[in-house]
This record gives structure tokens, C-alpha cells and sequence, in this order.
């Protein structure tokens, strides 16, 4: 028997409810041995119809491999009353895919819950990114403002160097900087111009 590529409305069973099948009819099987019966032998063969759902990370498995497995089974012990046919072994699965168990929806619910979390981190971020780039560009402009003002200062500076002693005012907006230093008074202190 092959793995089915894809899964099909047979594949029903999981391996659980084969162990019990086995076991009903008498010939135990550990949930074991029927994982290995759903992957392929060495010469590329299943003993069981069997598919791997990858999302859920388990087999699931068609009732008439099954069926065979059992008869096989039981053939294999010793005669001990009337064989088991396979409608006795297996009852009738309706065509619905098998619903998840507790364990997998408590895990759906736990990535919703980090999902939620994770947008919620994300607008945070979104609006502290936002008030960065607001505040940024309101000090990128008073850099600039400072700038234009140093300019200022410098061109009145230099201005002020060809101007008479008695002329030498602060500019307009530099009244919080005190007297500016003379180059008189720079010589007679230390003996040499400012650099």
C-alpha cells in the first residue's frame, strides 16, 4: 500500500483509534507499531493507507487498510474461535474531517493571543516611531534656526572689527550673552591676540 500524496475523505482514522480497532479484535498493537505501519518500508511500501496532516502532526488512516491489517493480524495467531470480519471491526465513520482536540485548540488560542499581542506591540511602536520623527523635525528646525543665528552673530563680529570703540553694540537677540570681549582688552591680559 502507498502513502496517499493528498488526503482523502477514507483517511478517517487516527492512530489511536486503530490501536483500539487492533485491540478489539483481539490482536493488540501499540500506537507505535502503527506509526511505523504508515510509513514506507525499505522497499517503499506502507502496510497502511495512511496520510500526515503536517498542521495537526498526525496520521490519519483509511478504515479498509485497517480492515486488512486486522485480518492479517489475526491470521497470524492461532486459531481461537470464528474470524472477525471487517464489518464487525470497524463501525461507519461519517465523511467529516476529525475534530481537534483539546491540545490543538488550546494552541490556535495561544498564537491568537500572541497574534494580538504582537499588533498591539505594533502600533505602539508605529505611534512612539511617529511622536520620534515629530520631534525630530521640530529640532532639526531649531538647528537650523540656531545656525541662521550663529551666522548672525558672526557677521555682526566681524562687522564690529572695522567699527570705532564707542560703536560696539550687541546685535539684536544677543542681550543674554554679556559684553563682548575687545581685542584690547584680550592683549593687555594675556599679551597676544585671542586666537
Amino acid at each position: 500500500m502507498r502513502n496517499a500524496a493528498e488526503r482523502t475523505e477514507q483517511h478517517t482514522l487516527t492512530v489511536r483509534e486503530v490501536a483500539r480497532f487492533f485491540e478489539q479484535a483481539g490482536v493488540p498493537r501499540t500506537e507505535r507499531s502503527i506509526i511505523n505501519w504508515c510509513r514506507l518500508n525499505r522497499h517503499g511500501v506502507a502496510r497502511l493507507d495512511s496520510f500526515f496532516d503536517e498542521n495537526e502532526g498526525r496520521y490519519y488512516i483509511t478504515p479498509q487498510s485497517v480492515n486488512r491489517a486486522v485480518v492479517e493480524e489475526s491470521a497470524k495467531q492461532p486459531a481461537s474461535g470464528t474470524p472477525l470480519t471487517a464489518e464487525k471491526e470497524l463501525p461507519h465513520h461519517a465523511e467529516t474531517p476529525p475534530r481537534r482536540d483539546a491540545e490543538s485548540s488550546d494552541r490556535v488560542r495561544e498564537l491568537e493571543r500572541q497574534n494580538r499581542d504582537l499588533e498591539i506591540a505594533t502600533r505602539a511602536k508605529d505611534f512612539y516611531l511617529e511622536r520620534l520623527e515629530k520631534e525630530r523635525g521640530q529640532y532639526v528646525e531649531k538647528l537650523v534656526g540656531m545656525s541662521r543665528y550663529v551666522g548672525e552673530l558672526e557677521s555682526h563680529v566681524l562687522q564690529l572689527g572695522g567699527a570705532p570703540r564707542g560703536d560696539r553694540t550687541l546685535p539684536q537677540g544677543a542681550e543674554g550673552f554679556g559684553r563682548m570681549p575687545r581685542a584690547e582688552d584680550a592683549t593687555r591680559e594675556t599679551g597676544s591676540f585671542p586666537q
